[in-house]
């Protein structure tokens, strides 16, 4: 049986389709779960953590409240993070929130089309864009010591001159 198209795709490892550090992010436009437009080419000039979630993500309940945080803690020096839900159901998404809510906007991804745009590795993923539109930095799922890392970029990042 011969494999032809997208199905010859899925043989490749995620990771070499990836969008990398020092790629413009690719463009995100859409709505946020309250119904907000969003589009990530007008943050220019913010940095801005883009990170996919979904409700059936484990490390997503743990990360999401710390994201969160962060937001809180850094948005008046110009960060922002944003949620890329990715669950089918945005129901699922809402209900997810109630219980874990944020304060940063959260995207609507039910069709995976940033999704895939983006090549995610795995779940969560998330990125790290500069204030010129610039993936600087990819987080691949989460382990305890990646939030500490990540906290290092932004860091980084806020204090680089626009």
């Amino acid at each position: 049986m011969r494999l032809g198209g997208l199905a010859s795709l899925l043989w490749l490892p995620p990771a070499l389709a990836a969008v990398q550090p020092g790629e413009l992010a690719p463009t995100v436009t859409g709505r946020t779960l309250d119904g907000q437009a969003f589009d990530l080419v007008a943050r220019r000039g913010q940095v801005v953590y883009l990170d996919f979630w979904a409700s059936w993500c484990a490390p997503c309940r743990r990360v999401l409240p710390q994201l969160d945080a962060t937001y809180q803690a850094l948005r008046g020096e110009g960060l922002l993070v944003v949620g890329v839900n990715v669950d089918a159901n945005t129901d699922d998404a809402r209900a997810f929130l109630k219980r874990w809510p944020v304060s940063f906007p959260a995207l609507a991804d039910p069709t995976w089309r940033w999704a895939e745009t983006f090549a995610l590795p795995g779940m969560p993923s998330g990125y790290l864009i500069d204030r010129q539109g610039v993936v600087r930095y990819v987080q691949r799922g989460t382990q305890d010591h990646d939030l500490d890392r990540l906290m290092v970029q932004i860091r980084q990042l806020l204090e680089e001159k626009p």
